[in-house]
């Protein structure tokens, strides 16, 4: 997909930004369009929230979507405008829970809104899914993708360069125990900090869903993955559901992605 970038772009940016973003358009296009079941986005308003570098609303903005981007971060933000053309995609730096820091970009409701790998690391779920709702066009869908509280790598240690560090579970250590591992095997201070930070806000399947059903949400589908689909660009790997998901804590433990599409009612 690099094809979809000209070389002074690729020579201004690392080649994991490239990865990501192109990982990001194969799995709009390769998974996600087909999923949602969504024949004709044409004219369509997408949001996503936590777009990195936008390579999922690259793709939906090629099939005639109007698309937005909100990012937090400023390093995956200025990949974001280096990598797309800001004319043809709206981006903007704002935080979810936050409506102050929005107000002004997001002016309309959306037909669909994405937030992929994000929500686990937002500390207010319940003020983010509600400021989700209130921009949603009634009948319009919210996908929501994440690790779950006990999967493998629920506390993104797959992050981590030295494969010592890519353990599953090791995140389950407590916290003094695993600092002091983290540091062993060399991880910077900047990086124990994200880890710690997002074993803290891990989320449930649980709780997620006590969370949408107390908004108001509608639960159009739901499916629990050990090999998730983005895992097929990363890895090569096949995806298949877990087996297991119908039983209580395998439905976590053996999870490595959840996926939940959700609906705000009409009425």
């Amino acid at each position: 997909m690099d094809h979809l970038l000209s070389k002074d772009l690729i020579n201004k940016i690392s080649k994991r930004c490239i990865r990501c973003y192109n990982e990001q358009y194969w799995y709009a296009e390769n998974f996600l369009f087909d999923y949602l079941g969504d024949q004709n986005m044409k004219g369509k308003d997408v949001l996503e929230i936590g777009c990195a570098e936008a390579g999922l609303l690259r793709y939906y903005k090629n099939i005639g979507a109007h698309c937005s981007g909100l990012e937090l971060s400023d390093v995956r933000f200025n990949n974001a405008i280096i990598l797309n053309d800001k004319n043809q995609l709206h981006l903007f730096q704002a935080n979810i829970c936050e409506p102050k820091s929005y107000q002004n970009e997001l002016v309309k409701q959306y037909d669909l809104i994405v937030i992929r790998d994000v929500i686990e690391h937002i500390k207010d779920k319940e003020t983010a899914l509600k400021n989700m709702y209130n921009i949603l066009k009634p009948g319009g869908k919210l996908f929501i993708s994440y690790p779950p509280k006990f999967c493998p790598y629920a506390g993104h240690q797959q992050t981590i360069p030295n494969i010592l560090g890519k353990l599953p579970y090791i995140y389950l250590l407590p916290n003094y125990l695993y600092i002091k591992y983290l540091r062993l095997i060399g991880c910077k201070a900047k990086k124990i900090e994200y880890l710690i930070d997002t074993k803290k806000t891990r989320i449930s399947n649980k709780r997620m869903l006590e969370l949408i059903c107390k908004i108001g949400f509608k639960l159009k589908n739901k499916s629990n993955w050990f090999i998730r689909p983005a895992y097929s660009f990363r890895f090569n790997l096949p995806s298949f559901k877990n087996p297991f998901a119908f039983i209580p804590i395998l439905d976590e433990i053996l999870c490595n992605g959840m996926l939940l599409t959700l609906e705000r009612p009409e009425s």
